[in-house]
């Protein structure tokens, strides 16, 4: 049966500009590159992250539900309010941030058209 998660795939139109946006916004470090195409990108922990050159114009990493944008994948950070100041500074698409009681929640757009979640939990009340 299966023991962990691999790797994560997703679509890009524009490989240098994401690479750059990835490592830059958000400190995933470049580990490979196979060819012109595909890229592997890593945190320091987690799955890796590979991007996959496109040409397609309607293909992104998300899905609706009921007419709203859900992101596929969501990160764990204990930075949040730091990342979405970063993330602001180089007017990157903010589809929300608040905190949902459990946890801050923070979802946007990469430059490439893919939405992304991250979460800061909340401490529990003692």
């Amino acid at each position: 049966m299966l023991t962990s998660l691999e790797h994560v795939q997703i679509p890009v139109r524009q490989m240098g500009r994401a690479i750059q946006w990835y490592t830059e916004q958000l400190g995933f470090r470049l580990s490979s590159r196979d060819g012109e195409r595909i890229a592997f990108l890593d945190l320091p922990e987690g799955p890796c992250l590979m991007l996959w050159q496109t040409n397609d114009d309607s293909t992104y990493a998300h899905y609706l539900v009921n007419g709203i944008d859900f992101p596929v994948l969501l990160f764990r950070t204990s930075e949040i309010h730091e990342l979405h100041e970063r993330l602001t500074k180089v007017d990157t698409k903010i589809q929300l941030y608040q905190d949902d009681g459990f946890a801050w929640v923070l979802k946007f757009y990469d430059p490439e058209g893919n939405l992304w979640g991250v979460l800061q939990f909340n401490e529990s009340p003692k």
